[in-house]
């Protein structure tokens, strides 16, 4: 049973990613009770379903699809989340349909296969590459506003999925990588991949960072708390992670969680391997990070060449933390691919407003009354 105090814990920056008002998250996080099942009165994935099924009543199917994706979160483990899962790809196909521009990419892939949102691609004007990643827990469909305002952004954008997340049906693995260069090459045909920059969280920018080592075509990464190196020493050291993140490695990884660690143990990037990136790096680290802690920024500082780090407080357990850090990991990735100047700079005048904003708060609830 996933533990309801770490669900809690974990879903706040989830909810505020995809734009769920703050109001909304701590009424659901007031129902839930500690002892219910998903499909139980205040069970987690009945609370949450009953608000996305409300919001598909009303036609408000983009709404659905953020409700949706929290009740299956952090991953499917059994006939609710997964109704929520189908619940949130079917309400996420109405949307698109009706704002037009964006299709699905269907691709089979070593016996399996995963599924892609996409805007922009063409064969006969192919623009820069934007792929952007989520991590272990993240499914594609919680990036609509990023796809539904590619027609602005100069560039080609597609978002899809960790192997073992969402309709992604591969196992999650070191070989992972393999799955981003054959989307990159097929990807190719419609859109200038000598020019792609990807968008990773958490786990999605880990596995981001090992393609980048190997494939020359990443111009640019612009990643989120993604672990580097630390996390994958304390696993293979049996140091205790939170149980929700082991649970979650369990599932899409398809290993048994007290293998976990010999599974792990050789994920990390040592120095050497970064000292040699000649990819461009943007990099957005919290200091209270339990899966990319700042120890990791620290090696990013002092072996990445081409390296623009910032780091916060918290990372996204604030609303407007969270789209502070949208909009900057958008506008460095359009810098990177070099593209949609006009955005880029709307894009950081306001990340830059937001933080100013931020810093006033934090300053006014520290000064004396």
């Amino acid at each position: 049973m996933i533990p309801m105090t770490e669900l809690r814990r974990f879903a706040l920056p989830h909810a505020y990613a995809q734009g769920v008002p703050g109001d909304v998250v701590h009424r659901v996080l007031r129902n839930v009770t500690e002892d219910a099942e998903g499909e139980d009165p205040g069970g987690w994935t009945r609370e949450w379903s009953s608000l996305a099924k409300a919001a598909e009543a009303r036609g408000r199917d983009l709404d659905a699809v953020r409700y949706y994706t929290m009740a299956r979160f952090p991953y499917v483990d059994g006939p609710a989340r997964q109704a929520a899962q189908t619940g949130g790809v079917e309400a996420f196909d109405r949307w698109r349909k009706r704002v037009r521009g964006i299709s699905r990419l269907d691709l089979p892939f070593d016996g399996a296969g995963f599924a892609c949102w996409a805007a922009g691609l063409s064969q006969r004007s192919r623009l820069p590459l934007i792929l952007v990643l989520g991590g272990v827990t993240s499914t594609k469909e919680q990036w609509a506003p990023v796809l539904a305002g590619a027609d602005r952004l100069g560039a080609a954008v597609v978002v899809t999925e960790l192997p073992g997340v969402g309709e992604n049906m591969l196992t999650y693995g070191t070989d992972s990588t393999r799955m981003l260069i054959h989307l990159v090459d097929l990807l190719g045909r419609a859109a200038d991949a000598s020019r792609t920059c990807v968008v990773g969280l958490s786990f999605g920018g880990h596995l981001a960072l090992r393609q980048a080592l190997e494939d020359d075509r990443i111009r640019g990464l612009a990643l989120a708390g993604a672990p580097v190196r630390d996390v994958f020493l304390r696993a293979a050291n049996h140091t205790p992670l939170p149980r929700l993140m082991t649970q979650t490695l369990s599932h899409v990884m398809r290993t048994p969680v007290d293998r976990l660690p010999a599974a792990l143990a050789d994920w990390g990037v040592d120095e050497a391997e970064l000292a040699r990136l000649r990819t461009s790096v943007a990099y957005a680290a919290s200091r209270d990070d339990e899966v990319a802690p700042p120890s990791d920024g620290r090696l990013l500082e002092r072996t990445v060449p081409h390296l623009r780090l910032v780091e916060n407080d918290a990372l996204g357990t604030r609303p407007e933390q969270a789209a502070e850090t949208r909009l900057w990991l958008l506008s460095q990735a359009l810098r990177m691919a070099g593209t949609a100047n006009g955005v880029r700079r709307a894009a950081s005048a306001r990340v830059r407003v937001l933080r100013a904003r931020r810093r006033l708060a934090g300053t006014s609830a520290g000064a004396p009354a």
